[in-house]
C-alpha cells in the first residue's frame, strides 16, 4: 500500500502525494493531498466506518455495449427497481460451485441476470468473451497496480465495464481513457491535460490513479459497493442519496424511487457479473483467444518523434504502439522540452538501443517549434511558416481551431523563416467611438475560436465588463471568431510579456461603427462602391437590379423595403455596385441607422473577392444564424 497519508514535496508544489509507481521516481504520478482529502470526505486513509467525519463516444466495443444496453432494457425496465438486497446464498445449484472475485458478492436479482445472460443469451456470451480475451494484454500489469495500491486486483473489471480495456476511449460527456477520468477527477489525482498529453490516456498512470480514487472512495463509504457507485455517479450524489433515504446498503437504495441513478444501480452488479465470469471462463463457455499479455519496456526518445516513425524503424504494428502510448494525443511526442518516455515492447529494445540517431528525421522534415499567442490564428500562423492552413493542421494533428489557445507549442518547418510582416491586409475594425485617456493607447485583439471572455481579461489585467463598455457588447451573448475589440492600455503595455496579439491603430483600418467609413470600407474589400441611383421613369427595382447586376433580394435588403416596393421617378435608391461600374450612379445618402444592419450583411455577401487578391486577404461572406451563434472554443464539424 502506498503512504497515501502523507503528503511529500511533489515536482512544483508540496502539497502533493506520490501515487505510485513507487519503483521509478522519475515516472511518478503526483496527486493533490487536499483535494484527495475532499474526496474521502476529511476522513484518513483505512479510517474505521464508524468515524465520525463529514464532459460522442469513441469506443472499439460500441456494438457491444449497445447489445448489453438492450439486455438491461429489457431485464431491468425503467421505474422497475430490483427485488431482494442482501442475498448471501446461490440462488441456483450450478452458481455455488463457481469461484468468486475478491470482491464482495451478494446474489441481487441483478447479478444473478446478468450472470443468465453472460452464460445463456448468445450475445451476452459473445460480448464478454470478446472483452475478457482483451483483457490478456493488460490484466497482469493492472493487476500489479492495484495490488501495490492495496485494493483489491479483481477491481480490473471496473476497466472492462469503463472502457473495455481501451487506452483511448473517450465518452460524450468528457470522460476519457481506460478508467473514464473526468478532468476535474484526474487532475486530483495528479492526472494532466494539454494540447500533446493527456495522461488519462495512460493505462499505467491513470491505473495509478483510479486505483487511489477507489481507495478514497472505500475509506469514506466503507464497501466497495457504495464505493463503485460513487464511481459511478459521483461521491456527492451517493452521500445525498444515503441522507435523503437513512440508508447505507447500496442493495437497499437500488430498490428505493429515484434513490440512484438508473445506470448506477446497474453499474456494480455488471462489475460483480463480470468479475465471477473471469474466474470462471470454462462455466460460462468463454471463446477465443486470450491477448498475449504486453511484455513493455520505457525507452528515452526526442520531443517532437513521430510514433508512426518509430513503429517503421522498431519494424512493429503502429496502432499496437500508439495503443500502448495513447497518452500522446496527436501522434506525435511533445515538440519542446526534453526526451520523454515511450513504451515500446520489451521484445525490441535491442533494435531500438542500435538505432542510435536513425531516427532523426530527414532534412525536408526537421522542424522547429512556434508557441501561440492569444489571439493567433491558423492562418496566419501557417502564412508565416509557408504553410496552408491544411499543412499546419496535419503537422499537428489539430481537430479544432478552438484547441490552439495561448501557451499551446506547435511544430513548424525548421528551414522557414518566419516573417513578422506576413499578415493578411489590415482588418476593418469598426468600433464605438472612445476616449483614450493620456499615457494611454488604442490596441486591437482578434476573437478566434480558442478565445474567451476570461482568458481575454486575464492576458489585458482587465475586467471584463471594461472590454464590454468600449465595445458596446451584450455581457450575456458569445464572442465570435473574427470580432475585433478595442482595448486601452498603458502605453507600457508589453504584448509579448504577456503572450497575446495585438495591432496597433496604424495596422488596422480604424473605423466608428455604422459611419459611412464602416460601410466604405466593407465594401473595398469586394472592390464595391456604395452608391446612389436616382429613378428615371419606368424604373423598378427588378429593373435597377438587373442594371447593376445585384440581386433583386439584395437590393430591397439594402433599402429597408420589400421587393415589390413600388418606387417614384427621382427617389434616390442606394446600391453598391463594382468600383469599375459606378457610371450613371451619383453620391450615396449618409447611412440611416434603421437599415445599417442590413447593409453591412449584403455589403459582406456580394460578389466573390476578386482572383487577383493574395491568398493571404480576407474573405468575408455573410454567416450562417448556426455560425454566428457559436461560441469560440467548441468543436464543430465545420471547424
Amino acid at each position: 500500500m502506498l503512504p497515501a497519508t502523507a503528503a511529500v514535496a511533489g515536482p512544483g508544489d508540496e502539497g502533493k502525494i506520490q501515487i505510485g509507481p513507487s519503483w521509478d521516481p522519475e515516472q511518478a504520478v503526483w496527486a493533490s493531498a487536499d483535494a484527495r482529502m475532499l474526496v474521502r470526505g476529511d476522513r484518513p486513509t483505512n479510517a474505521s466506518i464508524h468515524v465520525a467525519y463529514a464532459s460522442p463516444d469513441r469506443r472499439w466495443d460500441s456494438d457491444l455495449r449497445d447489445q448489453l444496453a438492450a439486455f438491461e432494457a429489457t431485464a431491468f425496465p425503467e421505474g422497475q427497481a430490483p427485488r431482494q438486497t442482501i442475498i448471501n446464498k446461490p440462488p441456483e445449484a450450478w452458481m455455488e460451485q463457481l469461484t468468486l472475485p475478491d470482491l464482495p458478492v451478494r446474489w441481487n436479482e441483478a447479478t444473478v441476470e446478468y450472470l443468465r445472460y453472460f452464460k445463456d443469451d448468445p450475445r451476452g456470451q459473445r460480448s464478454i468473451s470478446i472483452w475478457l480475451n482483451r483483457m490478456g494484454r493488460y490484466e497482469a500489469r493492472l493487476r500489479a497496480i492495484l495490488a501495490e495500491v492495496g485494493v483489491p486486483e479483481d477491481l480490473v473489471y471496473v476497466a472492462m465495464i469503463e472502457s473495455g480495456f481501451d487506452p483511448s476511449a473517450r465518452s460524450s460527456v468528457g470522460a476519457a481513457g481506460m478508467w473514464q477520468f473526468m478532468e476535474a477527477t484526474a487532475k486530483v489525482y495528479g492526472l494532466d491535460t494539454e494540447y500533446w498529453i493527456d495522461d488519462r490516456l495512460d493505462f499505467e498512470r491513470s491505473g495509478y490513479a483510479a486505483a487511489t480514487y477507489l481507495a478514497d472512495l472505500k475509506t469514506r463509504f466503507g464497501t466497495w459497493e457504495l464505493a463503485l457507485a460513487a464511481y459511478n455517479a459521483g461521491y456527492g450524489l451517493v452521500v445525498q442519496s444515503i441522507r435523503t433515504n437513512n440508508n447505507n446498503n447500496f442493495w437497499a437504495l437500488i430498490e428505493i424511487e429515484n434513490a440512484l441513478p438508473r445506470q448506477t444501480c446497474n453499474y456494480v452488479p455488471k462489475i460483480i457479473a463480470a468479475a465471477i465470469v473471469g474466474h470462471n471462463r470454462e462455466a460460462f463457455g468463454v471463446t477465443g483467444a486470450v491477448a498475449p499479455p504486453l511484455e513493455l519496456i520505457d525507452v528515452k526518445i526526442a520531443p517532437g518523434t513521430r510514433i508512426e516513425d518509430l513503429a517503421a524503424a522498431l519494424e512493429l504494428d503502429e496502432d499496437l504502439l500508439a495503443e500502448v502510448n495513447a497518452a500522446y494525443l496527436r501522434g506525435r511526442t511533445p515538440p519542446d522540452g526534453a526526451p520523454v518516455t515511450v513504451r515500446i515492447p520489451r521484445a525490441k529494445h535491442a533494435e531500438f538501443e542500435a538505432l542510435g540517431g536513425a531516427l532523426e528525421p530527414p532534412p525536408d522534415q526537421r522542424w522547429t517549434t512556434y508557441t501561440v499567442r492569444l489571439g493567433d490564428d491558423l492562418d496566419s500562423v501557417a502564412a508565416r511558416y509557408g504553410l496552408t492552413n491544411k499543412q499546419l493542421r496535419q503537422i499537428n494533428a489539430i481537430h479544432d481551431s478552438g484547441e490552439i489557445i495561448g501557451g499551446v507549442t506547435l511544430v513548424v518547418p525548421a528551414d522557414a523563416t518566419p516573417d513578422p510582416n506576413a499578415k493578411p491586409l489590415p482588418p476593418v475594425v469598426a468600433v464605438p467611438q472612445v476616449a483614450v485617456p493620456s499615457g494611454s493607447k488604442l490596441v486591437f485583439f482578434r476573437v478566434t475560436r480558442a478565445s474567451s471572455s476570461t482568458a481575454i481579461a486575464t492576458s489585458f489585467g482587465l475586467a471584463w465588463q471594461q472590454i464590454v463598455s468600449w465595445n458596446d457588447l451584450d455581457p450575456n451573448a458569445r464572442l465570435v471568431d473574427g470580432q475585433m475589440l478595442q482595448i486601452i492600455v498603458g502605453q507600457d503595455f508589453d504584448a509579448a510579456a504577456k503572450g497575446v496579439l495585438v495591432s496597433e491603430v496604424g495596422e488596422v483600418r480604424h473605423v466608428v461603427r455604422g459611419t459611412a467609413a464602416h460601410l466604405d470600407a466593407v465594401l473595398a474589400d469586394r472592390e464595391l462602391a456604395r452608391r446612389g441611383y436616382k429613378v428615371g421613369k419606368g424604373d423598378s427595382l427588378k429593373k435597377i437590379a438587373k442594371q447593376f447586376d445585384i440581386s433583386l433580394g439584395s437590393l430591397a435588403r439594402i433599402n429597408g423595403v420589400e421587393r415589390n416596393h413600388p418606387i417614384s421617378e427621382g427617389e434616390l435608391v442606394i446600391i453598391y455596385v463594382a468600383t469599375d461600374k459606378t457610371r450613371g450612379t451619383v453620391e450615396a445618402p449618409t447611412p440611416r441607422p434603421t437599415t445599417l444592419t442590413a447593409e453591412l450583411e449584403i455589403a459582406s455577401s456580394l460578389a466573390p473577392a476578386p482572383a487577383k487578391k493574395s491568398a493571404n486577404t480576407n474573405k468575408t461572406r455573410e454567416a450562417s444564424t448556426a455560425e454566428r451563434s457559436r461560441a469560440p472554443g467548441k468543436r464543430y464539424d465545420d471547424k
